[in-house]
């Protein structure tokens, strides 16, 4: 059941595992020109309580909307201790807005910093590398043009550290997780959906990650997804690297519910997988989020899985559900070293991402 693809290393570079040291976290705060408008307030609070979380561990750098002229306000009355009535949103500046969080204004569709982000690589001697693959809104389903230029502005405004690598490749950074130690896990559902790459076949899908990333084998996932994931089943809801023997992972006990079945195949697939020492991997079975539906009656993809490294601590999405504790309590066990702090992400659901989904870590 193994879909492992070994590639001879092509590259001297090396994708930087999540729990590695990190100079900040990139967000992008919400605004009433996107799909969050009709719950702003609270998306608003929800944005402001998990980066008062985030400073407590690393500094965060926040793109604000050029039109977004409330929500500067509402940071400044959160985080500063000045009063923000002459502060000109400027598009493509920056100001300081404390020693912790620096903003910059820079026009933004939407929040989901981790797809549109730059993904970070190293090569030796210590050279980092940020890759700004094409973000094209999950295989063309949402308008992507303001996002999709981000990271190439946050660079020439001299917020990113790092020489800036742009890609012609689609590549959204939820889509794919690393152990840091070349092995590389994917879904076959999304790095192979038709409108993200689709003059590339499998193979020239997997050399162009060995070589622009520097991995050397690809753990391809053929199963397993959450209903109302627009992402066509980004890896960060459903397994992620939690060390470079280990993988969390989520599971579903209900035989009733339509994941129980998806989710039994891909636990049975990581139980197939060998870590590059051959060893079966140390697996941690999260629980699954009770059922949650927005206004609509559409099903929200809520998951466990979508947790956020910082330095010192593991922050994790937390729904007011039964298995919240069990879900903080198995992490806590498998990271003693961490601080492992849940984060109320009931309105992120709301427009199907999570804490994971809505940041990307920076390095130096």
């Amino acid at each position: 059941m193994q879909n492992i693809s070994t590639i001879p290393p092509t590259s001297s570079r090396r994708m930087l595992a999540e729990w590695e040291e990190q100079s900040a976290i990139l967000l992008a705060f919400p605004h009433k020109n996107s799909d969050w408008e009709y719950c702003i307030d609270e998306i608003r609070e929800c944005f402001c309580r998990i980066i008062a979380l985030i400073i407590q561990f690393e500094p965060v750098l926040i793109c604000v909307d050029t039109r977004d002229k409330d929500g500067l306000l509402l940071l400044y009355d959160r985080f500063a201790n000045t009063k923000a009535e002459s502060i000109e949103l400027s598009p493509y500046t920056s100001i300081q807005l404390s020693k912790d969080i620096t903003l910059a204004f820079v026009p933004t569709n939407d929040v989901w910093a981790r797809d549109f982000g730059a993904i970070s690589v190293e090569s030796k001697p210590h050279t980092l590398y940020l890759l700004d693959f094409v973000f094209n809104g999950w295989g063309l389903k949402f308008a992507a043009n303001f996002d999709n230029q981000i990271t190439k502005k946050l660079h020439e405004m001299q917020l990113l550290q790092g020489t800036l690598e742009s890609l012609p490749f689609v590549l959204e950074g939820g889509s794919i997780d690393t152990d840091g130690c070349g092995s590389l896990l994917t879904t076959s559902a999304c790095l192979l959906e038709s409108n993200r790459n689709q003059t590339l076949n499998k193979r020239d899908i997997e050399q162009m990650l060995c070589t622009t990333l520097g991995v050397s084998r690809v753990l391809w996932l053929d199963f397993g997804y959450l209903e109302g994931d627009d992402t066509d089943s980004h890896i960060d809801m459903l397994a992620r690297f939690v060390a470079k023997d280990t993988i969390a992972y989520i599971g579903c006990d209900d035989k009733n519910d339509i994941h129980y079945e998806p989710l039994r195949a891909m636990e049975q697939q990581l139980q197939s997988f060998r870590d590059v020492q051959d060893n079966p991997y140390k697996l941690i079975r999260l629980p699954f989020v009770r059922t949650i539906y927005d206004e609509n009656g559409t099903r929200l993809p809520a998951s466990y899985a979508n947790f956020l490294f910082v330095n010192g601590a593991l922050l994790v999405p937390t729904y007011n559900d039964p298995n919240d504790t069990l879900a903080l309590k198995l992490l806590a066990q498998a990271l003693p070293h961490l601080k492992v702090l849940g984060v109320d992400a009931r309105d992120l659901i709301k427009w199907h991402g999570s804490l994971h989904c809505i940041s990307m870590q920076l390095y130096k």
